[in-house]
């Protein structure tokens, strides 16, 4: 292992007082609660290596003098990881429809049964590699930091945040398309109102947001539950369906006919805007693809807490579960139903359940979807506002995203969050999407080059498995260069402003040091002007 993995990280995201003597995490703390038990550890000193032999989470905290071992979260069990990565992940079928319009049954399954090797696999293992030589809650942005530095770090870690929050949009519009399709199929999209159709959309996001600015009580095992909750509803749709699948529905390709997408894609001009072959529209077929693998880097999030065996365990259980939860539903749905390509629009995976076992099964269908897709907006939010609070903490950012709610919330990275979504609540779910994509590509593209620096360029290990790991990163960067070419010159526009910002916003903390420099104004032990420092304390 090289000498550079014992390079220590700047100082706590979050002070160590808040640390029980222990270490034990309290199965009843909030949800804010345990995202800071988990994303203090992402700044934590951690000495991968070291002459004595001793394991990363054995060894005693330079911060807090806790050895790592009594961090470990013994309520976090392998099947208990896998769900919580398989609601980072996927979290059920819900938003699969637009693959199955643009390129037909025979070629979404195949797409659906060929991701979870091309893909979820290669970042599973990058992930895993990954984390186990740099632990750290901070996972991508610790291990670009090993790979190209602190600034390569900051920027990764960003884009990811865009990311996220950008995919945080989607899924109010995914949850009032369900709604739409189910109880208002009469409503085309045409007749409705727009400006009810978006108040509604920000009515629930707002409801969303003050439920974590409030903080949301959750039982050690909350996840586990939402999983069966929102997956039982597709087991009995795959139970009551299977006698009625016809195989040759799965054999049906794309007609070719598909020209225009309820969210339009297709119109937005590209280099590539109406790229299409054997019928199939690949710029939403590609990135519906995408956006339903990607996600499986989140594990790292967890190697602080977790043993070696469990992340394994974890990791790998949910693949299993994500790959199924998506390609069982669609072979059903495709086999044992009438729908017609151009039919496949958001939402139609209640429609099908209706038609398989009644308008009974198609209702819980549109329950489930409203409970794992809000599930998803709650640890996604909290995930990513705890993310720009902590980058705060270690002096990234400006100080006043530090500022906590009574509720012990951040706020101001809360708004901050909310204001992004806002903005992005008028786009179609395709496009939002789209826009997701492009910024998680761009993380991710880096995060298997720090991978291809740390452990094929600098790795110890053998010639053969430097080998396997070439290979194994061929398929998803090609994905990756064919995300970013097939995208549209308007998610190039915001990819390029969202990049500029980021870069603005990391070296913030620069432009204010000479900004005070210019006023006249002195420098406060954060690195602040005394006269803002001022305001965030009262």
């Amino acid at each position: 292992m090289e000498d550079n993995t014992s390079q220590e990280l700047n100082k706590p995201l979050i002070q160590p007082a808040l640390y029980e003597e222990d270490g034990d995490v309290d199965n009843h703390a909030t949800m804010w609660s345990s995202a800071r038990s988990i994303l203090d550890e992402s700044t934590q000193p951690t000495a991968v290596a070291n002459p004595s032999g001793v394991g990363p989470r054995d060894e005693a905290d330079v911060a807090t003098g806790v050895k790592r071992s009594s961090r470990i979260d013994s309520s976090l069990t392998g099947f208990v990881l896998a769900v919580i990565l398989f609601f980072n992940a996927a979290g059920g079928p819900f938003g699969v429809e637009p693959s199955l319009k643009a390129a037909g049954n025979l070629y979404t399954i195949i797409g659906f049964a060929a991701m979870p090797f091309l893909w979820a696999l290669p970042e599973a293992v990058m992930t895993y590699e990954l984390s186990s030589l740099y632990p750290c809650a901070s996972a991508g942005v610790r291990w670009t930091e090993e790979a190209f530095g602190e600034s390569w770090g900051l920027l990764v870690g960003y884009l990811g945040w865009i990311s996220g929050v950008t995919n945080n949009a989607s899924y109010p519009v995914l949850f009032l398309s369900y709604v739409h399709t189910q109880f208002f199929p009469h409503i085309s999209d045409t007749d409705s109102n727009a400006f009810l159709h978006y108040g509604i959309l920000v009515g629930i996001t707002v409801v969303l947001v003050c439920v974590n600015y409030r903080g949301l009580h959750v039982v050690g095992k909350a996840s586990v539950l939402i999983f069966f909750v929102s997956m039982a509803p597709f087991v009995l749709m795959v139970i009551i369906g299977t006698p009625k699948v016809d195989p040759s529905k799965w054999l049906q390709t794309p007609t070719g006919e598909v020209k225009v997408f309820d969210d339009d894609s297709l119109n937005q001009k590209g280099w590539f805007p109406e790229a299409t072959f054997a019928g199939i529209a690949f710029r939403p077929f590609i990135n519906n693809l995408y956006w339903n693998f990607n996600g499986f880097d989140q594990g790292g999030n967890y190697s602080t807490t977790v043993t070696q065996k469990t992340l394994r365990t974890g990791i790998g259980g949910s693949l299993l579960l994500v790959s199924s939860a998506y390609l069982l539903p669609i072979l059903i749905a495709t086999g044992a139903t009438d729908i017609e390509q151009s039919e496949w629009k958001e939402g139609s995976f209640a429609t099908a359940g209706t038609e398989i076992g009644g308008r009974w099964l198609g209702n819980w269908i549109v329950v489930s979807s409203g409970i794992s897709l809000l599930a998803q907006f709650f640890c996604a939010m909290s995930s990513d506002s705890m993310q720009i609070q902590g980058m705060a903490d270690r002096g990234q950012l400006p100080s006043f995203f530090r500022h906590q709610s009574q509720h012990d919330t951040p706020t101001y990275a809360i708004l901050l969050g909310l204001l992004v979504i806002l903005v992005l609540l008028p786009l179609p779910f395709g496009i939002i999407i789209e826009l997701s994509n492009f910024s998680f590509c761009l993380s991710v593209i880096v995060e298997f080059l720090a991978f291809a620096q740390l452990r094929i360029r600098k790795g110890d290990c053998t010639q053969l498995r430097k080998a396997l790991y070439v290979i194994l990163l061929v398929a998803p960067m090609l994905f990756n260069i064919a995300v970013l070419l097939l995208a549209s010159y308007a998610t190039y526009i915001f990819g390029a402003c969202m990049t500029v910002f980021g870069i603005l916003l990391i070296n913030a903390k620069r432009l204010n040091l000479a900004f005070c420099s210019i006023c006249g104004w002195g420098v406060d032990r954060d690195g602040g002007c005394d006269a803002v420092a001022s305001v965030d304390e009262k």
